[in-house]
This record gives structure tokens, C-alpha cells and sequence, in this order.
């Protein structure tokens, strides 16, 4: 194997992990919307919303877990990884690429998204950026061949292929081969890359059998360390919200710490 099955699990272990930053980050995010949590208008309870918002977070992860496997595998099958820093745009913006590297000869930027499930907007400015790439690609590497490529990792889900093929069809990038990919096409187009795919196939197959009966679970609000390290940490301005009596943040309260005494130690150390 290229890479083993306590590598590949190691390296989403320590990507996935919930850490205190995040907890913060969603603490902040429940006080600064208390309805969406917990509004009379809502069906499901504010434990069931945030177990909504881990999960999406950790799919976000996901995404950028496949992007750092796929570029150890890259580095494996022999070729060099740039910095996929690629710098500023027109308008200042920093712009990074998930994949960036060569064989040599050729120059390979790879923009990844694990699903092709982009509304009309999403998609366009997805598109506009991959162009804004290419062309400070070719800055960089102004005698050099570039083969850009947009690749939908997941090949369940195709969208908007046409869309895409439309639009590369429309350009006229001079020393520029402009790719789609679904799924295996990606590595089908590298030396010895079905090697790797079919690898990273057979390891994500085996970590969702081991863990097919693993449930989302988040910290009770009351009564849990991390919780409790958060409210530490949160801003002065969520800190006071939180202990607002607003109508919303009551029932927010009401919901979220009814267990434990979390909040009354959080006052003990950062009085209003």
C-alpha cells in the first residue's frame, strides 16, 4: 500500500477532531442567532440544530482532507507539489489552488470540490475563480505547458457538467490544456494513478465499515469541559449577549444549559 490504513485514519482523526476553537466558533454562532436555534417557528429543538451544524462542519473537513490525501498521493506517485499559495488577484484577494505541482516539463493545477452540486450562482463564481488561477499560473510559469483541471471527486453527482464544458470551450488560454473530471478521471490521467485511486477507494470503504454505527455527537452545554472552556473564551460582546435577559437569549438559555452549572462557573471567572 502507498498508504496505510492507520495513516489514512490518523490524518482524518486529526483533521475531524472538534477542538476548543470550534466550540467557541459555535457558541458565538448560537448567540449571535438565538431563532435559528430555538425560534417558536421551528420544529426541531436547538441540540438537534446544533447536531446539524457539527455535521456540516465536519463534511466542510472532509472536503479539505481528501485535498491533503490526494496531494500526499501526488507527491508519492512521483511528482513535485508547488506551494499552492498561487498570491493576490486583480482585487487583492489571496487565491490558493488544491492542487499545484509538475512532472518536469508540465505544470498541473487542479481545482477540487467532492460534489458537483453547485446552484447557478455557486457555480459561476466557482468557474471565474478556477479562471483567475489559470491566469496567475501562467504568470508564474509564462514558457511553461499548464493543464488545469476542475475535478468533482464524488462521481454520484453530476449538475452541471454542461455548464463547465461550456465554458472552457469558450477559452483561449495560449500553452493551456483545460480538463473536467468525475471521480477516477483525475488519476486516471497521471502515470500510475489508478493505482492511487483504487487505493483510496478501498481505505474509505473500510473507514466507513468501522464506523458505520458512530453517531454525532455534541457536548451537553451544561455540564461538559468543552463547553465550559468556550464560554470562557468567547468574545466580551457574545459573553454579555449571552447573559442578556433579550426574550430570545431566555430561551436560548432555557433549551441549552437547563443541565449543569457551567454558565454560574463561566460568571465566577468573567463577571459581566
Amino acid at each position: 500500500m502507498i498508504i496505510s490504513y492507520d495513516e489514512f485514519c490518523s490524518i482524518l482523526s486529526k483533521k475531524i477532531q472538534d477542538g476548543e476553537d470550534f466550540y467557541v466558533s459555535l457558541l458565538e454562532k448560537v448567540i449571535d442567532n438565538p431563532t435559528r436555534y430555538c425560534g417558536l417557528f421551528r420544529l426541531s429543538n436547538a441540540r438537534t440544530k446544533l447536531i446539524q451544524n457539527v455535521t456540516q462542519s465536519r463534511e466542510i473537513k472532509f472536503g479539505d482532507i481528501i485535498e491533503e490525501i490526494c496531494t500526499l498521493y501526488i507527491d508519492k506517485l512521483g511528482y513535485k507539489n508547488f506551494n499552492k499559495h498561487l498570491g493576490k488577484n486583480e482585487n487583492g484577494d489571496d487565491l490558493n489552488v488544491d492542487q499545484y505541482f509538475t512532472d518536469g516539463t508540465n505544470v498541473f493545477l487542479t481545482e477540487m470540490k467532492i460534489r458537483d452540486d453547485h446552484d447557478s450562482t455557486k457555480k459561476r463564481g466557482q468557474y471565474d475563480n478556477f479562471r483567475k488561477k489559470i491566469s496567475l499560473v501562467r504568470k508564474q510559469h509564462p514558457n511553461a505547458h499548464i493543464d488545469a483541471s476542475m475535478w468533482f471527486v464524488d462521481p454520484g453527482l453530476i449538475k452541471n457538467k454542461n455548464y463547465y464544458r461550456d465554458e472552457m470551450s469558450k477559452e483561449n488560454f495560449s500553452n493551456v490544456s483545460l480538463h473536467l473530471y468525475y471521480g477516477s478521471e483525475f488519476f486516471a490521467s497521471l502515470n500510475n494513478g489508478m493505482t492511487v485511486w483504487n487505493e483510496l477507494i478501498s481505505l474509505l470503504k473500510e473507514y466507513r465499515l468501522d464506523n458505520a454505527d458512530t453517531n454525532v455527537e455534541i457536548p451537553d452545554f451544561g455540564t461538559s469541559e468543552e463547553i465550559y472552556n468556550a464560554l470562557l473564551h468567547i468574545s466580551s460582546k457574545h459573553w454579555k449577549k449571552l447573559n442578556s435577559e433579550l426574550e430570545e437569549i431566555v430561551q436560548l438559555r432555557a433549551e441549552l444549559f437547563s443541565n449543569g452549572d457551567n454558565l454560574e462557573k463561566a460568571l465566577k471567572k468573567r463577571p459581566l
